[in-house]
């Protein structure tokens, strides 16, 4: 069977559990090797023992993308046990959805902090390496919320997933001539642990207007990372890519 990425070397973020535990499988199977970085690291290691109980083609790291050092001795450990990084997927994120008054500066800041500032300072980590490799697939996890005022979604949240789209869509032009592809992709309602607690009611809220009448999966957007991270995308860069059952289709 072909693998469409033997031998890269991918970064997952917040791959401990939900879309980034599947990404990091995705990726896997299809022959990369992968660091599972999380800030529980022993989510990260249970993902990883479940791909390679061996741990030769796996890296689980305690990471918190807030936090430069701890991300760029992160980015170390992993040119020292790969020697090269191919891949990055900014997929950790969070949310805290409250209504505009009560909305405090704290839990806005702590979304922008997580979601759009460790996406940045992600980015900027793995550029030297890339850049030294003239090539690179950066692919960021954006979100349906960053394009239309969805239920559930807080200000802080929309904020920071519309920011990513800014983020890839800047870093396309200044790090294309290097060779490094820079992509996001929005999903819409994703059925995961998380979102299986709500009301099924609630879920169909966030579906309203879908085309398609599947539900989506984590491994939806997964593929769509494989196809972003494989050479089946060699002429496409700053693109958000919506992975969401045709739900911003306009009349």
């Amino acid at each position: 069977m072909s693998m469409v990425l033997h031998n890269r070397v991918a970064i997952v973020t917040g791959a401990g559990k939900g879309i980034g535990a599947v990404i990091a499988k995705v990726l896997y199977n299809e022959g990369a090797k992968v660091a599972l970085w999380d800030i529980d690291v022993g989510l990260a290691k249970k993902v990883a023992q479940t791909l390679d109980p061996h741990g030769n083609h796996v890296l689980p790291l305690e990471v918190d993308v807030t936090h430069v050092p701890s991300v760029q001795e992160a980015v170390k450990r992993v040119v020292e046990k790969f020697q090269r990084i191919d891949i990055l997927v900014n997929n950790a994120g969070i949310s805290i959805h409250k209504p505009i008054e009560d909305m405090t500066v704290e839990i806005f800041d702590k979304v922008i902090a997580v979601n759009l500032k460790g996406t940045f300072i992600c980015c900027k980590a793995v550029t030297p390496t890339m850049k030294k490799q003239s090539f690179g697939k950066i692919i960021n996890i954006s979100s349906l919320g960053a394009r239309t005022g969805r239920p559930g979604v807080g200000v802080n949240y929309a904020a920071s997933k519309a920011g990513i789209i800014g983020i890839t869509q800047t870093l396309a032009r200044e790090l294309g001539p290097n060779g490094i592809y820079v992509n996001a992709i929005c999903p819409g309602p994703i059925l995961t642990d998380q979102t299986m607690q709500y009301p099924r009611e609630v879920f169909a809220a966030w579906n309203a207007g879908r085309a398609i009448q599947k539900d989506g999966y984590p491994e939806d957007v997964a593929d769509a990372v494989v196809f972003l991270a494989s050479d089946r995308s060699a002429w496409i860069t700053g693109v958000s890519l919506d992975v969401n059952g045709g739900i911003l289709i306009r009349g």
